[in-house]
């Protein structure tokens, strides 16, 4: 009886664990705020903490917990149109990034990653790497890697959050939200912060 007992609360727990998860992604917009960034505007969850801003770079952090995880938004200024794959290339290899073969998702031009058609129009060249890797060959982490450039723009973007192996199921999913939410933006547009 005793058992039985335990495994209904576990059950319980779980399914509310559930309700909570899916409940803040639907109310992700309501409490995130929105920065402007190299022509496009990404919403951003109330709960991530600016801790570094240069010209093309943004970091956030969560600084109100222990997780071991950061999140890089970086536009890097190119004339010569160098191809996506190369980037990819040269950042795993400068980063000393190895991904585990048989848990890597590769992705070119996603079409599920943009939840505004005029946004998923203008990047038109969308690359995107996740899953377990090891760094710099002893760190185990957890890493989603989007580098797109859009339409006739002058360089590209490198978008990653990078985490332990299981905090990255803890802010992976507000990390793709805010990719999936990205708007470009018009001349008029107003945002709460101007980064």
């Amino acid at each position: 009886m005793f058992d039985w007992l335990i495994l209904i609360i576990v059950i319980s727990f779980a399914f509310y664990a559930l309700f909570i998860i899916k409940k803040e992604k639907t109310t992700f917009l309501e409490d995130c705020y929105f920065v402007n960034f190299e022509k496009i505007t990404l919403p951003i969850p109330n709960w991530w903490t600016l801790v570094h801003q240069e010209n093309f770079t943004l970091t956030f952090k969560r600084t109100d917990t222990r997780y071991d995880w950061v999140a890089h938004f970086t536009f890097f200024p190119d004339d010569t149109q160098i191809d996506l794959t190369d980037v990819l290339s040269d950042k795993i290899k400068h980063d000393e990034i190895y991904y585990d073969e048989n848990d890597i998702v590769i992705e070119t031009n996603p079409s599920h990653l943009f939840s505004d058609p005029k946004t998923q129009e203008y990047f038109g060249e969308v690359l995107r790497v996740e899953g377990k890797a090891t760094e710099k060959t002893t760190d185990r982490i957890y890493l989603d890697l989007v580098i797109m450039r859009g339409h006739e723009q002058k360089g590209y973007f490198i978008f990653e959050s990078k985490s332990s192996v299981l905090n990255g199921l803890l802010e992976g999913p507000y990390f793709e939200e805010s990719l999936k939410l990205i708007k470009l933006q018009l001349p008029h547009d107003v945002s709460e912060q101007n980064l």
